[in-house]
């Protein structure tokens, strides 16, 4: 004998001999009791509602469904490899279930500890982090690089979750782009159930959020590569990306782990954290500065002293090491609040600089700085904003002098030194007829770009400059610098010293070059 259910213009033959559908173990209870509509139960494709759905029909059987236990069980077995479910898996599904409608469907997961060192992030820690990018004012792209080779691949989904929501960005699926072929559900999967530091309702929401996100990646990866066949400056963009990544294998590792250390004492508060920082990083950035050669250094255009720290800190920021090297002396000296004009002027020239906290913002700034232009002259490339207000400084001067030594006196107990000047003529070369080019080189904290400027004729004069009164100076700043030659001193620092006669520098920041 056979019973015959209709459902609109569906119908369904189910025989009266079927198994009844028992309570599975994993069923449990909660504050409120989820409900399912016959008509989708087995042909529902949002997940929220088909666990729900699948759930209720388990755990709560009526008798529209009591008959239909082996149709339920494939339709559950098919979400679950949907969403890399095991058997015990569906303990978290009831769970989540049974959770109140405002506390489902919303893919944000909150960080447990925001004070936590970066490093002690579980990896449904990292993904809240990422698919929100809530964690102070640091950019997801930032972040993502700062777990380094911790970075998770939970982590991975919250970047590429919030990479692949962004509407009109080429740049930002560039940057994005090997996180997203990276994704791997299984590894998703084992993650998610190990992470036992956060509820069911959480491991549910990211096992949720990584088969959306993974679902979506085919049309993504085909609508990306029909946008770089468009216009050659899209797949440059992809190219500059691939090119950053493979170049950043090459980053010294001893200052990641200098980056990675003072982001750790910046998140966590933690003195201890910062200890030592100051003679790590001040050797950093001499190491730095010594490698550039003293004729670049000599391309500097404008006064020989604020002017010429802007545009070496640009200089030096430039490049992954140097930024590295610069981004660290900023970082220590802001935890251990001995900041000066360098470390300001490092400030105020990488705030809203993408840098090189690891590939990803190398991505970004390979592709801001190439001077990218559409074939379309009504169109505009549009880059991810950063504003990394934790960073501080600021451009402000308040004294100066440029002149030839007469004496450097050192106050060792008190690290400082006193420069004396004397008269002197002063040779230079000064920049007569140039132009800017459309290769951007800095961010100002205002949004405003600096683009590279190219000298084009130059001429050496002769300058007669009146002695400074003496001025005090940081000691480190006045490594190698004598009586006889003609130095630049700003605020509490020797920018840049000059053999008597030559307009190649010699001593820059305290540190020889040559």
């Amino acid at each position: 004998m056979k019973a015959i259910i209709f459902l609109g213009s569906m119908c369904a033959l189910v025989a009266h001999t079927a198994t009844a559908l028992a309570a599975p173990s994993w069923c449990k209870g909660g504050d409120e009791k989820p409900s399912y509509d016959f008509t989708s139960l087995f042909t529902e494709t949002d997940a929220n509602r088909a666990l729900d759905e699948l759930v209720a029909a388990s755990c709560y059987p009526e008798s529209d469904v009591a008959s239909m236990g082996k149709q339920i069980t494939a339709t559950r077995a098919a979400w679950s490899k949907r969403l890399g479910l095991t058997e015990a898996d569906w303990s978290d599904v009831s769970e989540w279930s049974h959770l109140q409608r405002h506390l489902k469907g919303d893919p944000k997961i909150a960080v447990r500890d925001r004070q936590a060192a970066w490093s002690a992030y579980s990896p449904i820690d990292q993904y809240g982090a990422l698919s929100t990018a809530d964690i102070g004012s640091v950019d997801a792209a930032y972040l993502a690089d700062a777990f380094g080779m911790k970075l998770t691949q939970l982590g991975r989904l919250g970047y590429v979750a919030q990479c692949l929501s962004a509407k009109d960005a080429p740049a930002t699926w560039a940057m994005c782009a090997a996180d997203v072929t990276a994704l791997d559900h299984a590894k998703l999967a084992a993650e998610i159930r190990a992470d036992t530091t956060h509820s069911a309702g959480d491991r549910m929401t990211a096992r949720i959020v990584a088969y959306e996100t993974i679902a979506l990646r085919p049309k993504h990866l085909a609508d990306t590569k029909a946008l770089q066949a468009k216009d050659p400056a899209y797949a440059k963009m992809w190219t500059l990306a691939d090119a950053a990544r493979q170049e950043w294998s090459k980053a010294d590792t001893q200052l990641i782990a200098i980056a990675e250390e003072l982001d750790a004492a910046r998140v966590t508060g933690s003195r201890k954290a910062s200890a030592g920082c100051i003679a790590k990083t001040w050797d950093a950035w001499k190491t730095t500065v010594a490698a550039i050669p003293a004729k670049k250094l000599a391309t500097i255009q404008g006064r020989p002293g604020d002017e010429f720290i802007t545009q070496l800190v640009a200089m030096v920021v430039a490049e992954q090491n140097g930024y590295l090297a610069a981004f660290t002396l900023n970082a220590c000296a802001t935890l251990e609040s001995k900041e000066d004009l360098l470390t300001r002027t490092i400030g105020y020239s990488t705030t809203r600089w993408p840098g090189f906290r690891g590939p990803r913002t190398a991505a970004h700034t390979a592709i801001l700085t190439a001077g990218l232009q559409l074939d379309d002259r009504s169109a505009t490339i549009e880059f991810p904003e950063v504003n990394r207000d934790w960073i501080k400084g600021d451009g402000g001067v308040s004294t100066s002098g440029l002149g030839a030594i007469e004496s450097v006196k050192i106050d060792a107990a008190k690290d400082r030194a006193t420069v004396t000047f004397a008269k002197q003529k002063v040779t230079q070369n000064r920049c007569t007829k140039g132009h800017y080019t459309n290769r951007i080189n800095q961010i100002m904290p205002d949004g405003t770009f600096h683009y590279y400027y190219v000298c084009d004729t130059e001429i050496t004069e002769t300058i007669e400059v009146a002695p400074s009164p003496p001025l005090p100076v940081g000691t480190r700043y006045v490594s190698g610098i004598k009586p006889g030659m003609t130095v630049s001193v700003v605020d509490d620092i020797a920018v840049v010293a000059y053999p008597k006669g030559k307009t190649t520098p010699a001593i820059v920041t305290g540190v020889e070059v040559k």
